[in-house]
């Protein structure tokens, strides 16, 4: 069973490397709470009986205050024996900005009036 963690700065790419992990054959599943990492390595072992030998998991700060439990659960996997990658994706400021910029979600503007 092979396991990748894919991580990094929002706008560096994960959602692509995602898709290519997915095209090579991996079972992928972004936005996951770190303290399930362990209960999912734990059922693909122990359930897919050989049919799902490589995993993807995308984890990130969207987890919210979940992504604090990200070190305990690498702990947890470590003892249990459970051997995992993580792929850290990093890019430049240029390129990050200019992600944003062109993915951002345009809000429409709202009045507020005062009293």
């Amino acid at each position: 069973m092979r396991f990748i963690i894919v991580t990094g700065l929002s706008g560096a790419g994960k959602s692509e490397a995602t898709k290519s992990l997915e095209d090579m054959g991996y079972f992928c599943v972004d936005n996951l709470p770190p303290t399930l990492i362990t209960k999912i390595c734990q059922k693909h072992v122990d359930k897919s009986d050989g049919k799902i030998d490589k995993v993807a998991l995308v984890i990130d700060i969207r987890g919210g205050v979940f992504f604090n439990d990200l070190f305990q659960s690498l702990k947890d996997l470590e003892k249990e024996q459970f051997k995992y990658e993580i792929l850290f994706l990093d890019a430049t400021d240029e390129v990050l900005v200019k992600r944003f910029k062109e993915k951002r979600k345009k809000s429409s503007t709202i009045k507020v009036e005062e009293e």
